[in-house]
């Protein structure tokens, strides 16, 4: 409790420093006069210092500077749009090719290994994964899916797996990582 106390007062005192900075740079207060003005605690020379400043030229710039920023938002937006579409077609993708290799693993071994050829972990399956033991493999796959989590542990071990995608709760993952 005392390390959230003290990181919230770290937080604050660095935030009231920032605008500190942010306010005496000339930004937040206008010109020179206004910060002046504000440091002697003048209101109306504060206050016609500002109005100095409403100017047409300074009212474009801050059109500018806005119209920008909704640009950047729109582009912003659409980058975002764009990695979503990507990454559910990525998605859909692995999906689809986890469903082939699953239907090549009911057909046999070497409808299998054509299936799991192009994956990324494929060498180091077929390295592990052979006629003989694949059997084994598929029964240890079969006993994930139906969350025979014991079952399937001890098949990876027979087949000599590193990582037999288990963690300490018995919950699965990827076995070949």
């Amino acid at each position: 409790m005392k390390k959230v106390a003290k990181f919230g007062i770290l937080a604050l005192l660095l935030v009231s420093l920032v605008a500190s900075a942010f306010a005496f740079s000339g930004r937040g207060f206008g010109n020179e006069a206004a910060r002046d003005a504000l440091e002697s605690g003048d209101y109306v020379t504060w206050k016609n210092a500002m109005i100095a400043e409403l100017t047409q030229e300074n009212f474009n710039q801050m059109a500018e500077r806005h119209s920008q920023m909704g640009e950047k938002r729109a582009v912003m937006m659409e980058s975002r749009e764009q990695r979503y579409e990507g990454m559910a077609e990525k998605r859909a993708a692995m999906q689809e090719k986890k469903t082939e290799i699953e239907s090549a693993m009911q057909e046999g071994y070497e409808a299998w290994v054509e299936a799991v050829g192009d994956s990324p972990r494929a060498e180091k399956l077929l390295e592990v994964i052979n006629s003989d033991n694949f059997d084994i493999f598929v029964d240890m796959h079969e006993a994930k899916q139906n969350k025979d989590f014991e079952t399937a542990k001890e098949l990876a071990e027979e087949l000599g797996l590193k990582n037999p995608g288990f963690n300490k709760g018995h919950k699965p993952r990827n076995y070949f990582k």
